[in-house]
């Protein structure tokens, strides 16, 4: 029937055409069937190559694929999408892995399982890409790895169970029915993606919890990679290291990091870590020697910058000039953006080679590459104080805090600048906010510590400039109470004292503050309060002072 439609077709094309045109007419139409015949099994090769591409990526992936969660029609109704919610508490788990920021390989990878699909269907049957992917798996023997998750809401009790494929499962509570339905959902998912991690990679969340922390638990995960996975166990000595060094034990967190490194001897966070801890225990010798095995090693750019920034710091401190000099050359020269780079240089060209000019050539060529983050204002807001602009280095501060409002470091430089052009208003108001970030995080970390108790020191300071004396004693105090071993919160406190008239305990702590190791100069006996006491024999018997002779 075809064939006959097709010839009256033909005739009604060429019956204007003769004998010659006609053959011609044929030979073209001969010649486009040839070529529809090669393009369609062009096409046919084409999707043959792309089955067996994505049949091999699939038998090589080793990821979870995570399946929409089963939800009450109730939860439901009120929004709480079963696919939504798998998506939340996959973006829970990545959020939790950028803050860690670890360059360590993922030990499982999760996957969505909802993708988008190529429709296949030949002749009426249906079938995608999927589809075949998936007898293609079945055929090979290939199992899917797959997350199940469910959520029940029984009286007071919000419970989300995961349950993988190799019968691992994960179950989470909430009984907090005082919090909103969403805020408990949230909580319920945040623990669960933590749960996850501890489960699939105890390192990252290790990493996570300490940054923020939570010693106990970061120790938790270190244990678990030690005692579980003794493949990953320089990770494990990894994570215990830093944990240690958190809390201050610097010691010990050298024997992890050196533990670390008997398991994996290029494994370049240890490296870094060891070379650093040498470094602050002013053991230079060693720290060259660990930066230098980093640079031999490191394969990441940012592994190599710390390397060379490492290796002219340590140099400088052995008095190996040449050798910083060269390092800081071969750091810029690779990493022409790294700011630290140029403001240790421009330092070393100050401090060591009396070179102003290079300097400020260095601290120029380092405000053009400084990004427009906190870190880059700050850097900005240095260099300038250093060509004496400090009206636009004040203004740099205060552009680092538009871009990260909790950045300590800024805040702490706006402290002591507005302390300075004596807004003792402004002093404290950023003292606090400074308190109020740090306050939290004292436990093991002795810088936390340093910086709270700074900026109570100077809120005290500030309000005695004030005439606010009975606020300042109460914030010196506060000051003393971080770290009673530290000298100069005595001195504001003795400061105060003096300044209304309580001679006795303006001696006492001045006697405090010089037992704890604050030494009493001419040009601190010169200032306001100590210049009134200048000759009693009290306060020279106290502050350990004797007057200079003419």
């Amino acid at each position: 029937m075809k064939t006959i439609y097709f010839s009256r077709f033909w005739k009604w094309l060429t019956k204007n055409l003769n004998s010659a045109q006609e053959k011609k007419m044929r030979m073209v139409f001969h010649r486009f069937f040839d070529w529809m015949i090669i393009f369609a099994k062009l096409l046919g090769l084409i999707f043959i190559i792309v089955l067996i591409r994505n049949i091999s990526l699939e038998m090589s992936k080793d990821a979870y694929s995570i399946q929409t969660f089963h939800v009450p029609k109730s939860l439901e109704e009120s929004g709480f999408n079963g696919l939504v919610l798998a998506q939340k508490i996959m973006d829970e788990v990545a959020a939790i892995k950028a803050d860690a920021g670890s360059i360590k390989n993922d030990s499982v990878k999760f996957d969505a399982a909802i993708k988008p699909e190529m429709d296949l269907s030949v002749m009426g049957v249906g079938f995608s890409n999927q589809t075949v992917l998936y007898y293609a798996k079945q055929l090979l023997g290939k199992k899917d790895r797959t997350v199940s998750g469910e959520l029940t809401a029984l009286a007071n009790d919000i419970t989300l169970t995961l349950r993988f494929s190799d019968a691992n499962k994960i179950e989470v509570h909430n009984y907090a029915d005082s919090l909103s339905l969403d805020k408990r959902i949230n909580l319920v998912l945040k623990e669960a993606a933590e749960k996850v991690l501890k489960w699939s990679d105890p390192y990252i969340l290790a990493v996570y919890y300490y940054h923020h922390s939570r010693y106990d638990e970061a120790m938790e995960c270190a244990r678990v990679i030690l005692k579980e996975r003794p493949k990953e166990a320089c990770w494990g000595y990894m994570a215990w290291g830093s944990i240690l060094v958190r809390q201050q034990n610097l010691t010990g967190g050298i024997e992890k990091f050196e533990k670390a490194l008997e398991l994996k001897p290029n494994l370049e966070p240890a490296l870094v870590n060891l070379a650093w801890m040498y470094f602050q225990q002013a053991k230079y010798t060693q720290a060259l020697t660990n930066f230098e095995k980093l640079l031999a090693t490191a394969e990441k750019s940012m592994s190599r910058s710390t390397a060379l920034n490492g290796i002219a710091q340590s140099s400088l401190r052995l008095k190996q000039f040449d050798k910083a000099e060269k390092a800081y050359k071969q750091g810029l020269k690779e990493f022409p953006q790294d700011i630290y780079l140029y403001g240790n240089y421009a330092d070393f060209k100050i401090r060591i080679n009396r070179d102003t000019s290079g300097a400020l050539a260095l601290y120029r060529q380092g405000r053009e590459q400084a990004p427009e983050t906190a870190v880059g204002f700050l850097f900005q807001s240095a260099s300038l104080y250093y060509e004496n602009r400090r009206d636009s280095a004040i203004k740099m501060l205060y552009k680092a805090l538009e871009y990260d409002p909790s950045n300590v470091d800024a805040l702490t430089q706006i402290v002591q600048v507005e302390f300075g052009k004596k807004d003792y208003a402004q002093s404290i108001n950023m003292a606090k906010k400074v308190c109020n970030l740090v306050s939290g995080k004292t436990q093991g970390s002795q810088d936390s510590k340093y910086r709270l108790q700074n900026m109570y020191n100077y809120i005290a300071m500030a309000h005695y400039s004030e005439l606010r004396y009975d606020s300042a004693m109460y914030y010196a105090r506060y000051a003393i109470s971080v770290d009673t071993n530290v000298a100069y919160p005595y001195t504001s406190l003795a400061e105060s004292y003096a300044f209304v008239g309580q001679k006795e305990k303006f001696y006492q702590n001045v006697r405090k503050a010089v037992q704890k190791g604050f030494e009493y100069t001419p040009e601190t006996v010169a200032q306001e309060p100590y210049v009134r006491f200048i000759n009693d024999p009290k306060f020279q018997q106290a502050a350990r002072y004797k007057p200079l002779k003419n």
